[in-house]
């Protein structure tokens, strides 16, 4: 059975309980396992909506909110050893969104859709009551690199309830822990009130420290 069958399954379960549900996961699975590295971002809720696929809409492209950044992170970290300046970062964003959302994971802790503006504690309670799901997700996906976008300390409370992991931090304050071949770091969200300049390099920053560290496959 391929992932996707397996999200299809386990999400068309999880909508007879509530219609509200959102799919996440792979928007391209050939995609993501043929990329140089298995990326999956871990992020709070979508915004709006009930009945649409957070797959499909990847997979179409995205839009610039949010995925302008989260397409500019992959690549970036696929070409982790090349230094490249702004320009070429703030240039073809849709082209870049077409290519590199289809390469990637992307899962919410929160299922159903949220306001503009995350509610922080429902979103960690939802993290907590889906941590079976993300732990699955998890399993299927089985990522070299984990990037909670704002969530870190839900994912970690949701998926590693037994034995909590020791987060570590880079030279620069990035926090980050290694689990096997998984490299988890926790990051701001892609929509942040920051530079999205700021956000890319603060983040190819870490990997390269990170990566210079440590073994896995980075």
């Amino acid at each position: 059975m391929t992932i996707k069958e397996k999200e299809d399954i386990m999400f068309a379960e999880l909508k007879l309980k509530n219609p509200a549900i959102i799919d996440d996961g792979l928007a391209d699975e050939n995609s993501y396992l043929s990329a140089p590295l298995k990326i999956v971002y871990v992020l709070k809720e979508v915004n709006g909506g009930t009945d649409w696929s957070l797959r499909e809409y990847l997979a179409a492209g995205g839009r610039a909110q949010t995925w302008n950044n989260i397409a500019r992170w992959t690549e970036a970290i696929f070409k982790i050893d090349k230094e490249l300046p702004w320009s070429y970062w703030e240039k073809n964003t849709g082209e870049r969104r077409n290519e590199y959302l289809k390469k990637i994971g992307a899962v919410n802790v929160k299922k159903t859709s949220g306001g503009h503006t995350s509610d922080n504690k429902e979103v960690y309670k939802a993290a907590i009551d889906n941590g079976k799901i993300l732990s699955q997700q998890l399993e299927w996906y089985a990522p070299d690199i984990l990037i909670c976008c704002g969530t870190g300390q839900a994912f970690v409370d949701a998926c590693y309830q037994d034995s909590k992991p020791r987060w570590k931090r880079t030279s620069r304050g990035i926090p980050y822990f290694v689990d096997g071949k998984m490299t988890v770091l926790s990051f701001s969200h892609p929509e942040a009130r920051v530079s999205p300049c700021y956000l890319l390099y603060a983040l190819t920053d870490a990997i390269r420290e990170i990566a210079s560290k440590i073994s896995p496959a980075v």
